[in-house]
């Protein structure tokens, strides 16, 4: 089979190795940039201010590899030490081995990937007032800090970096042409949204056929809505479980 990979350029790596090894062809077109905020944006200001401010919380959670990538890049310059009594939560097993490589202990939510998962852990360990610091891109879901501040919780955002959409050449068109990908790895939201608007109208897009590996049911109904029929859907975005997900044989 032959496999797109859309991840952005610096995350690609790992995912097209793991592909390959298990026979796949793989072909990379990032489909999703990932920039750092300015320093001195309202949002570069602001994560500063919380970074210095770090154990003031009770709880922080990590949305992603993106966001503990540029975290910690801010964060360590204040703390050469963590602070304690804070329990930090990690959205995946990539991003919690990145914060446990810094020498931060997070926790995973049991069930899976999503913000409901992570909810299902966290409410019942929640006190009411607890501040909770959400270290995500901008735009993300609003789920958690919804449902947190439901929970009578005080909720900030630290939006380090944001996700854009990238160029893609004639040369890239082309080689897409000869390549005629099979399925498409898409995982996230954004990186569809991004593939659909970049490629979707392509020669060998059959939004009927061609495959797409999703991470999440949320991210098959965007995709049912714009149209895509053929679609598989991950137990998580990380890249193991994608590519396991894409191993499965397909049933009649």
């Amino acid at each position: 089979m032959r496999v797109l990979v859309t991840r952005p350029l610096a995350q690609a790596q790992a995912m097209l190795e793991l592909l390959k090894a298990q026979g796949f062809e793989v072909l990379h077109q990032p489909c999703l940039a990932i920039d750092p905020v300015a320093p001195g944006s309202e949002d570069g200001l602001q994560s500063k201010r919380l970074a210095m401010d770090l154990d003031s919380f009770d709880q922080v959670i990590v949305i992603s590899t993106n966001a503990a990538h540029y975290w910690l890049q801010l964060v360590q310059d204040y703390w050469p030490q963590w602070p304690v009594d804070v329990q930090w939560w990690a959205m995946g097993q990539t991003t919690q081995a990145q914060l446990q490589a810094s020498g931060i202990e997070a926790l995973r939510p049991r069930l899976g990937d999503t913000s409901e998962d992570l909810l299902a852990d966290l409410i019942p360990r929640l006190k009411a007032h607890q501040k909770v610091l959400i270290v995500r891109g901008k735009g993300g879901r609003e789920t958690l800090a919804q449902t947190l501040i439901a929970a009578a919780a005080r909720v900030e955002y630290a939006q380090c970096y944001e996700r854009t959409i990238p160029l893609i050449n004639k040369q890239a068109l082309l080689q897409l042409d000869a390549f005629v990908p099979q399925a498409i790895v898409l995982q996230s939201g954004q990186t569809l949204v991004n593939f659909d608007q970049l490629l979707g109208g392509q020669s060998w897009c059959d939004k009927q056929h061609t495959l797409l590996l999703l991470p999440s049911d949320r991210v098959a109904q965007q995709a049912k809505a714009l149209g895509y029929q053929n679609l598989r859907v991950s137990e998580g975005a990380s890249n193991q479980a994608m590519c396991d997900t894409l191993l499965v044989p397909v049933r009649d």
